[in-house]
């Protein structure tokens, strides 16, 4: 059970981490930034009632409480502009289709935390 908790965690780091970098540039007046910001600190409450009410022992749980209330520091600290607009609608977008915050931070931390499928697991089309 422990490993979930910190596979959450290394995928929070990582979205973390490209936030702040993008509240640092022309993002920080994104409202995809802010509602990025606003998903990760969500998650991160959500993950949190997770643990308290998983049979993780109370060493592990203290750990990875802390963790977890690191993170929403780190996410609520975020530099996101008191007055936020599409930047794209603004025509002050300069990474287009690619946009990490258009395209979803939570889409990034599912790349991060599940599982790859097996190759031996056939996908089901169609």
């Amino acid at each position: 059970m422990v490993t979930y908790f910190e596979n959450q965690l290394r995928g929070y780091n990582v979205v973390l981490a490209a936030l702040r970098a993008f509240s640092q540039d022309i993002c920080k007046n994104c409202i995809g930034l802010s509602g990025s910001q606003t998903k990760i600190i969500k998650g991160l409450k959500k993950l949190r009632m997770d643990l308290e009410g998983s049979t993780t022992s109370e060493s592990d749980k203290r750990q990875i409480l802390a963790r977890i209330e690191r993170c929403a520091e780190l996410a609520a600290a975020l530099d996101v502009a008191e007055e936020v607009e599409c930047q794209k609608t603004a025509g002050n977008c300069k990474i287009g289709p690619g946009c990490f915050l258009t395209a979803g931070a939570m889409g990034l931390m599912k790349e991060i935390t599940e599982p790859a499928p097996s190759l031996a697991t056939p996908v089901a089309t169609g």
